[in-house]
């Protein structure tokens, strides 16, 4: 029907929601220096021997690259390998330039994907995965220094993505319903949104599991920042050597790169203050092209779900909406507790080699207050049902 949003046209999956589906683990073999350095790159930054092995790389042909997956697995091992190479001595040993044989090829990946040339989301969580061979579980393809800690992280919030994905039907049905003025169809969605975002929650506490706090905060956190900024040991910014003379900044990787809660602030109707939702609208600048216009055209919808509720007597509605709300809330008090634990309080007993991080989420907020802020809004937005 005209203005309907069907969500496999944004690069969502059926089967995998927005991680990427069948993901590659490397490049054919003329990008074998990328292949390589980039799964070595834990290894080589222990042995601070990172920067030598970049150097020592050929600048590649990045048109040799082919299809999207191809471009995808590019993309993170150039930006792991960007990681590697500024933070091998940690924030007081970082290099001001970029090898123009990682900057050339990452800038034109980057423009082609309609990505940032930095570590994000879409990287280390929707293209870093694959399936064990009994297909009961995943593996993560690439990491950062920090060992099973750090492969625990990336595969958790994987699994939180997955729990998503399982809902996506629900998600669909929310969006059918509204455009149809179905309540019935509606409130089933609403139902399962809510089943949903109570499995994403409960795949996020199994981070508690195997991810030890220190080596989180003072080894795996330093890895996923951007560059730019007064807080950072890059003020100016980094120089892509190839690219441009003049300093590019960027922010790191961050759990608000992920498009699932967005879409559901959306869908749901809680508003943020103007400064919390510049930031939020920043992000999506770091989410897969597809992904960013979904967010633009659930905005965009001709009717709205909140008003929808609002104008209906029907009970059964109301009531699924509010629980619905009341789950992204209760997700967001859990997501702060979890913070609270890994950054929080890591950061008063915390290394002062990467001493800029403290309270300081990868993608540059005021960690507690930024995430309580949302948290509150979505409770506003229950208590004015």
């Amino acid at each position: 029907m005209p203005g309907s949003i069907q969500l496999s046209d944004y690069h969502v999956s059926r089967d995998t929601g927005f991680l990427l589906e069948n993901p590659q683990e490397y490049l054919p073999d003329y990008f074998e220096p990328w292949n390589r350095v980039a799964k070595r790159m834990p290894d080589l930054v222990s042995r601070h021997s990172m920067r030598e092995a970049v150097e020592e790389m050929p600048l590649l042909d990045h048109s040799r690259l082919t299809g999207y997956r191809q471009k995808r697995l590019a993309h993170m091992q150039l930006v792991l390998i960007t990681s590697g190479y500024l933070w091998q001595e940690g924030d007081a040993g970082v290099v001001q330039r970029l090898p123009e044989c990682v900057a050339v090829p990452l800038w034109h990946v980057s423009n082609k994907l309609g990505l940032k040339p930095v570590i994000c989301h879409p990287d280390m969580c929707l293209a870093n995965w694959k399936y064990t061979e009994d297909q009961r579980d995943i593996e993560v393809i690439y990491t950062v220094p920090g060992g099973s800690s750090s492969v625990w992280f990336f595969k958790v919030t994987c699994f939180v993505e997955m729990a998503f994905a399982k809902g996506l039907q629900s998600v669909q049905e929310v969006l059918d319903g509204v455009m149809e003025d179905d309540n019935v169809k509606v409130t089933s969605g609403l139902t399962g949104m809510t089943i949903t975002v109570g499995n994403m929650q409960s795949a996020m506490k199994r981070m508690h599991e195997h991810l030890s706090v220190p080596t989180f905060y003072n080894t795996v956190r330093p890895y996923l920042c951007g560059w730019g900024g007064p807080s950072s040991p890059l003020p100016n910014g980094l120089i892509f050597e190839g690219v441009s003379e003049k300093p590019f900044q960027v922010i790191g990787g961050s759990t608000a790169q992920s498009t699932t809660l967005q879409l559901m602030d959306i869908l749901l109707g809680v508003t943020h203050s103007p400064d919390k939702q510049a930031f939020l609208n920043e992000m999506r600048n770091y989410m897969p092209p597809g992904h960013r216009q979904l967010l633009l055209d659930v905005m965009d919808m001709p009717r709205k779900l909140t008003c929808m509720v609002a104008d209906s007597e029907d009970s059964e509605l109301t009531t699924a909406y509010s629980k619905c709300l009341a789950a992204v809330t209760q997700f967001r008090s859990y997501h702060i507790q979890m913070v609270t634990k890994y950054v929080v309080s890591a950061s008063k007993k915390g290394s002062r080699e990467n001493s800029y991080l403290a309270n300081m989420g990868t993608g540059g907020t005021d960690l507690l207050p930024f995430l309580k802020a949302l948290r509150d809004d979505t409770k506003k937005a229950v208590n004015q049902q």
